[in-house]
């Protein structure tokens, strides 16, 4: 026999073997301790002994799915879920058994965006997470709750089965490891539905919204360059479009969830109107991939920080753009965060806040909890009074704005010199409508509150969450 031939037919010999002798492996989304969304179909995938049947029975219902594995290896089956519960277990056969154990049904929630997103609850080296310990040492690893946090990984194609990690019962260490804005959103949600939920992290510091959107979805915007697919290296991949969606969210096809946490910003804050347009196309096109037009998003107006400056704007042109983005989409809602930053640290300590908040409006606007404010005072309307004074009015204040009876502090006004004066402010009447005037403004061009990257303000609900930055101009 020739050399080469014979060479040929000996490492065929070596690897063939092993593909037709495979074992059962599921996608590494799915393994032990994981939580599926209930009611939904799931699409279970993943790689076996080629052209062999194999066959699924989850033990919520004890139903027989077979499928054929094809000759590649690969092979997929549709499941339906039931309502929340469990433990249960998946079982698979194609010949050599393989079980999937301590399955929960419940709701599912992607935690995603940036390095506020990222820190966990243990905080970043020298950067805590203020209110922490307790959490952490009083883990239960058998409550129903669920963590998954994907690995950092970047491509420039989609990929199928791309993500690294696995499903944590919350252990102390597991807790501690995990993102805090996460944990703590699921904290609260858990405890308030008392059903299993699951937390799958998929977030990157310092990466931009591009980074998480598909190439299809980045088509119709010409100012956003697509990185070349057969490039090897970038030198910032958190920053270069497509890659991280490619990555860390594209392998999670088929994988139903409830909804999506998203604390990012900081890196586009840069150019706020290009966010304008490339955030709702980002909801857009999570929804499609998740197959559910109404898919909830719940996110994080990016905290006070000086960033050029205590008293410049640069960040408060971006909040604004966030606020603003609030009325752009169904089933959108915002996190306002005047009381949880800090001037010198872009990562705040206060994560117990955001996730909680986080959590409020996922209690309300997704789960129908009444009896609370889920947002702080959302800037509404106004009217002009007598003398350039001007009347506010606020959503999210139907239960009255505080401090009543005292100086509201954070408001600015300017005339048509465009200079801004330090208003004063105060609470009509316990009401959600607040007066804002300067004594030299006669004729009011625009109020701002707390519109500067550090500042401030006092105006709260009785919910005792902040209002939101805004500015508003006034048409005389």
């Amino acid at each position: 026999m020739d050399k080469k031939i014979f060479i040929i037919v000996l490492a065929f010999l070596v690897v063939i073997p092993g593909v037709l002798n495979a074992k059962v492996k599921l996608a590494s989304i799915y393994g032990d301790n994981m939580v599926l969304q209930q009611q939904s179909e799931v699409t279970l995938f993943g790689t076996g002994t080629p052209n062999k049947q194999i066959t699924c029975i989850a033990t919520w219902d004890n139903k027989k799915l077979t499928s054929r594995i094809n000759v590649n290896g690969k092979w997929k089956i549709h499941i339906t879920t039931p309502k929340a519960g469990g433990a249960y277990e998946i079982k698979f056969n194609d010949g050599t058994p393989h079980t999937v154990t301590n399955v929960l049904i419940g709701e599912v929630w992607i935690c995603s965006g940036q390095s506020n997103m990222e820190m966990p609850v243990k905080g970043f080296r020298g950067q805590p997470v203020i209110g922490n310990t307790n959490y952490i040492v009083s883990s239960d690893p058998k409550r129903q709750l669920r963590m998954f946090t994907v690995k950092r990984d970047w491509s420039t194609t989609p990929r199928t089965d791309s993500i690294t990690g696995v499903w944590g019962e919350p252990s102390s260490e597991v807790v501690a490891n995990f993102s805090a804005t996460g944990f703590f959103f699921g904290d609260l949600l858990q405890r308030s539905l008392n059903i299993p939920v699951g937390l799958i992290h998929s977030s990157w510091s310092a990466s931009k919204i591009e980074a998480w959107m598909s190439r299809e979805a980045l088509q119709g915007f010409p100012e956003v360059e697509l990185p070349d697919v057969n490039k090897k290296e970038f030198g910032w991949a958190a920053g270069t479009s497509t890659l991280l969606f490619n990555a860390m969210i594209n392998p999670l096809k088929g994988f139903p969830i409830a909804g999506v946490i998203w604390y990012q910003g900081e890196a586009n804050s840069s150019n706020p109107e290009l966010y304008r347009k490339l955030f709702p196309a980002m909801v857009k096109q999570w929804r499609t991939f998740f197959k559910n037009e109404n898919m909830p998003l719940y996110y994080v107006q990016i905290a006070p920080w000086k960033s050029k400056g205590v008293d410049e704007t640069d960040w408060s042109d971006f909040r604004q753009v966030q606020l603003e983005l609030m009325k752009s989409l169904p089933h959108l809602g915002m996190v306002t965060t005047g009381d949880a930053g800090d001037s010198i640290f872009i990562h705040p300590p206060y994560k117990i806040k955001v996730g909680e908040r986080l959590a409020y409006w996922a209690l309300s606007d997704t789960y129908g909890r009444k009896g609370f404010q889920c947002c702080g005072p959302i800037i509404k309307d106004y009217k002009l009074l007598e003398k350039g004074a001007v009347e506010l009015t606020f959503d999210y204040g139907s239960d009255g704005l505080n401090p009543e009876n005292a100086p509201v502090l954070g408001f600015e006004i300017s005339g048509g010199d465009g200079v801004f004066k330090e208003a004063k402010a105060e609470i009509i009447n316990g009401s959600s409508h607040v007066k804002v005037w300067h004594e030299d403004v006669i004729t009011p061009v625009e109020v701002r509150y707390c519109y500067r990257n550090y500042k401030i303000g006092n105006l709260f609900n009785n919910a005792h969450i902040p209002a939101s930055p805004f500015k508003l101009q006034i048409n005389q």
